[in-house]
Parts: structure tokens; sequence; C-alpha cells
């Protein structure tokens, strides 16, 4: 898919795996946020995709770097994030609208990989706070959890079959001049960021599949 574009920031290397397993489903290009990668090059791209892992404050700080960068040329985009993280699926939400709010593109999509932490693979500054934590709560702190590259696999299948559905190529959102000749109403889902016109809101978000009291009328 030409028109795609997977970006990724990591310090470990999961999120570089799972967007190296979701740019060859999609069979598009794959950079890191790092990379000398302008606004500019944006320009014949349709959808983002951003994979990083949403607890590194490091990664996180500079996804935010790259988002401001290209804030205003995402607003035209379709944004697709995928969080990687440890145990952490409940917060992921709260953490991609925020991104979301700060940075707001024209359809926003989110999908959750469960990530690791290996000790052997830590900084020595990661090890140090580890340590301080360790003591102060009296846990013991080792290898946890395994990067689901299945689960990377299957979000990657999901990402394919969004893109090449009808209903999200037909979630252009642009304001044509019909729908501004009818004064229809605007409804945008609250999650994923889908736009819809007509009296009332779909039964359900054609893209993240959330029932239609999601929606906000605008």
């Amino acid at each position: 898919m030409n028109n795609t574009i997977v970006t990724y920031e990591t310090f470990h290397g999961s999120a570089k795996k799972i967007a190296q397993i979701i740019s060859n489903k999609l069979n598009c290009k794959c950079i890191n946020v790092d990379t000398p990668f302008e606004a500019e090059d944006l320009k014949e791209i349709d959808n983002i995709i951003l994979v990083f892992n949403f607890r590194g404050p490091y990664t996180a700080q500079l996804t935010k770097l790259y988002l401001n960068r290209v804030k205003e040329q995402i607003k035209t985009k379709n944004v697709i994030l995928v969080g990687e993280g440890l145990f952490s699926e409940k917060e992921f939400p709260v953490v991609a609208d925020e991104i979301y709010k700060n940075n707001p593109s024209k359809t926003f999509t989110k999908f959750f990989v469960n990530g690791q932490l290996r000790m052997d693979t830590l900084f020595p500054e990661e090890r140090v706070l580890l340590k301080k934590f360790s003591e102060l709560t009296g846990m013991e702190i080792k290898d946890m959890g395994e990067l689901d590259l299945n689960k990377a696999e299957q979000v990657a299948t999901e990402i394919e079959n969004l893109l090449d559905s009808e209903e999200f190529k037909s979630s252009k959102n642009i304001e044509s001049s019909e729908n501004l000749e009818r004064n229809e109403t605007k409804w945008i889902c609250s999650v994923c960021g889908y736009v819809h016109y007509g009296d009332n809101p779909p039964e359900k978000c054609p893209l993240c599949g959330v029932p239609k009291d999601l929606f906000n009328k605008q």
C-alpha cells in the first residue's frame, strides 16, 4: 500500500518488531521516527500507522516530538496507533485518546499488543530505577511477560482488512457540497474519530465497532 507508512519508536526493539510485521503485511514503508522524515514527506500518504511502547518515557517523548512536527499534516490523514506495553491494556485507551486530543486527525483507530520486560536487556539507568522501586515496595523485579507476536500478526491482519474495507474507504470525512446543502447533522465517533452525516448516528461505528451512543453530535 503505497499510500500507507508505518512509523515506530523503539528502545529495546519490541516496537520495531511489531512495526515490521505490520509493514510486511501491508507491503509499505517502515521507518523509525528518529530518521529524518519531514512533514513534506507525508504529502502522498493517506494512512499513518504509529507503533511505540507507550509506557516508556523516552519513546513517548520522541513520539510526541514526531507528532508535533507533522501536526498540521495529520489533520487530513488516517492515523492508526499501535501501542505496545506490559500488562497495561486498560491504560492504553487513556493514553491514546490524549494523543488524539493533542494531535487530531481525519480518522483515528487504536490497537494494543502486549510487551515484555527482560532484565538482561535493560540499560544501567533502568536497572537503578527498578532497584530503587524494588527496595521501596519490597517487590521482586524479574522477567515478566512475552512480546505477543501472534497478537501483532492479528493486528496487522485487522489493519489490512480495515484499510481494504468499503466503510473505511468511504470514510474520507470530506464535507461535500451535497452534505452542506442538505445541512445534515455531523456525528463523530468519540473513540476513533469516524465522521457520519445524517439525522441520527449509525447503529455502530464502521471503523471501530462501538455503539451509536458513543457518537458526539456536532
